[in-house]
């Protein structure tokens, strides 16, 4: 049992350090004065998400400044509490 519970803890640090997953989608929604947007996204693997629309809140609404409805974007989430938030965002070209 100490074996299982010291592989899963081990699991879950290097999980924990690995780089952020980037993940593509369209903006179907913007919210700056919520700091919020609605993405159209592919899956999330890392968190087990089919792909889907859905709004983010982003951890600050100047992320959200030079972008439109429409523009494909990349964009990486965390956890906030116990909400998903998107921590950076970038266009696709």
């Amino acid at each position: 049992m100490k074996r299982w519970i010291v592989s899963l803890a081990l699991v879950c640090a290097a999980s924990a350090w690995a780089a952020p997953e980037w993940v593509r989608a369209e903006i179907t929604k913007l919210a700056p004065e919520k700091a919020q947007l609605t993405l159209r996204h592919e899956a999330i693997k890392s968190l087990g998400m089919d792909a889907m629309t859905m709004p983010y809140k982003v951890k600050d609404a100047s992320l959200l400044k030079g972008f439109k409805v429409g523009d494909s974007v990349r964009f990486t989430v965390g956890m906030q509490g116990d909400q998903m938030q998107v921590q950076a965002l970038e266009h696709v070209k």
